[in-house]
């Protein structure tokens, strides 16, 4: 996954309970560069109907891997549940989930990364069917840029992260000036965590009431 996310659809999606929908670009690892030519429309048969606003977008190679670049729609949404269960869009195969906290001069917004399961399941055998193959997520790879389009500083928080290239190991906070944005990538803790749990935190923004 790599794209950019924006801290104003974070706190309005709060705010408002509504679905804020923001373009990505995931990529399926495939075989060969011809592979992926010869059976990128197949493939696209079966995503579709697991993303909104899919299109399949082009084949390169990357560290001597071969991928399927695809356009998404990635749906950010609230956890209006807050059952300690990190909630996941019903209808979309990936979504980013705000889960708000609240102490007595504070705002507190958490932002998963969150997969659907049962749609997961569904994809690779579909794409077994197909293919014979699976999609693995013990090599996934979450690279983002975290984006402040408000009008004031934010203090954004990460942990088990690379920001802008440096290993964040403990909960660190930065100033985030407007108009300016930090790049984040998963650590291997992170992935893990998406591949076992189905979530894997990203990143806190807090805002004073």
């Amino acid at each position: 996954m790599d794209g950019d996310i924006y801290i104003g659809d974070v706190i309005d999606v709060s705010e408002t309970n509504d679905i804020i929908y923001n373009p990505m670009n995931i990529s399926f690892e495939m075989t060969s560069e011809e592979t992926c030519e010869r059976d990128k429309e197949k493939l696209s048969n079966i995503l579709i109907k697991y993303f909104t606003n899919y299109n399949a977008k082009d084949c390169y190679s990357e560290d001597y891997n071969s991928y399927l670049r695809t356009g998404v729609d990635v749906p950010i949404m609230l956890d209006s549940e807050k059952d300690g269960a990190i909630a996941f869009s019903n209808s979309d195969l990936v979504s980013f989930t705000t889960v708000v906290r609240e102490s007595d001069t504070q705002y507190i917004y958490d932002v998963y990364l969150s997969l659907n399961e049962m749609m997961f399941n569904a994809l690779n055998e579909e794409i077994y069917d197909e293919f014979f193959e699976k999609i693995k997520l013990k090599d996934a790879r979450i690279r983002l840029a975290i984006n402040n389009d408000g009008r004031e500083t934010e203090k954004v928080s990460f942990a088990s992260a690379f920001v802008n290239g440096d290993p964040v190991v403990f909960y660190s906070t930065y100033d985030l000036d407007r108009r300016q944005k930090l790049d984040y990538l998963a650590s291997d803790v992170s992935r893990k965590s998406f591949e076992l749990y189905g979530y894997s935190y990203i990143f806190t923004v807090t805002k004073e009431k």
